[in-house]
């Protein structure tokens, strides 16, 4: 075994341990990890193998991004944008569908009563990302449909972490075409100096074929959009880096492909960001409805997906984004 993994074993943490096993022995690899913060997923999506050590630090690593927020981002805000029931409490007119949340069986009766002829509802832990633990719920009349949530929440642990249900939204057909099984979401990402908003390199995320979620933890795809025109500037991209000019399912392209209502969605973020001042950077998901865009959840966003379709690194625009210089 080299030396400084024989080091690390005897001497890390438990966690630390486990991301050693993950890198599996690559050296390179874990010294990322051990001295960088930089997960082995990411090593790996970004290319860093190739790249050298200055073109590395050019990345906005999620440790990074974590470390910058803290900085930026208040406590408040944090906790507010950290639990999607806060979320919208503060922004729940612009969810355009109604939400419940379920902490205690004697919630999900009050849901029972508000939803006849309802055949879908969506159930999300309020405190989770990635698009982990989201349930469609579906049946054909209102009993089966309550019977379903009831098991989904409850053996889930509704009292210990609170679930939020939903109705299910309907997607305007314009961005359906990718992919009509899932709600293909748009994520804006605001930054907001002093009551100043400005908009920082979006994308739009399109789930695969059978999957109702378009998380790219989940099988999604994701292309990057210019905040200017609402275009789509580069192909389509999964979460091992695999590049697709087009959608596999659906066939449709990404690149050149124009998202609609652009200007309304510039509009709607810049107010909803106006709204909690103290957060200076939020990463928005939307959905286009039939009725306009609607807002899916807030979150402090990772770089992920924009950093793999550019092939680059926007540590530094994002850090003058947030109002810093060099770090």
């Amino acid at each position: 075994m080299h030396p400084y993994l024989l080091l690390y074993k005897t001497l890390l943490p438990a966690k630390y341990r486990h991301y050693l096993q993950l890198a599996n022995g690559d050296v390179d690899k874990c010294h990322e990890t051990l001295l960088h913060g930089t997960f082995y997923e990411e090593y790996d999506l970004y290319g860093f193998a190739s790249k050298s050590d200055a073109e590395r630090r050019e990345y906005l690593t999620d440790s990074v991004r974590d470390r910058i927020c803290r900085r930026v981002n208040s406590r408040r805000g944090e906790r507010i944008v950290g639990n999607k029931w806060e979320t919208y409490k503060l922004w729940g007119d612009c969810f355009r569908r109604r939400v419940w949340l379920i902490g205690s069986p004697h919630d999900i009766k009050t849901v029972a009563s508000q939803t006849a002829g309802v055949h879908e509802l969506v159930a999300k832990p309020t405190n989770q990302c990635g698009g982990r633990g989201v349930k469609l719920i579906c049946a054909e009349d209102g009993q089966g449909l309550i019977a379903q949530l009831e098991q989904t929440v409850l053996s889930n642990g509704a009292a210990a972490q609170g679930w939020m249900v939903e109705e299910r939204i309907r997607q305007d057909e314009r961005l359906a075409r990718w992919n009509s099984d899932s709600v293909n979401t748009i994520r804006m990402n605001t930054f907001n100096l002093r009551g100043k908003v400005s908009q920082f390199t979006a994308f739009i995320r399109t789930g695969r074929q059978g999957s109702f979620v378009d998380n790219g933890a989940q099988g999604g795809l994701f292309a990057s959009i210019d905040t200017t025109t609402g275009r789509i500037f580069t192909d389509g991209f999964d979460e091992h880096g695999m590049r697709h000019p087009s959608h596999p399912d659906s066939h449709v392209p990404f690149q050149g492909e124009q998202i609609p209502q652009w200007d309304a969605l510039l509009r709607l973020t810049e107010s909803m960001a106006l709204r909690l001042p103290d957060m200076t950077y939020i990463g928005w998901d939307m959905a286009l409805t039939p009725q306009g865009w609607a807002l899916v959840e807030a979150n402090r966003g990772e770089f992920v997906a924009q950093q793999t379709t550019q092939d680059r690194g926007l540590r530094r625009e994002f850090e003058r984004m947030c109002g810093l210089g060099k770090e």
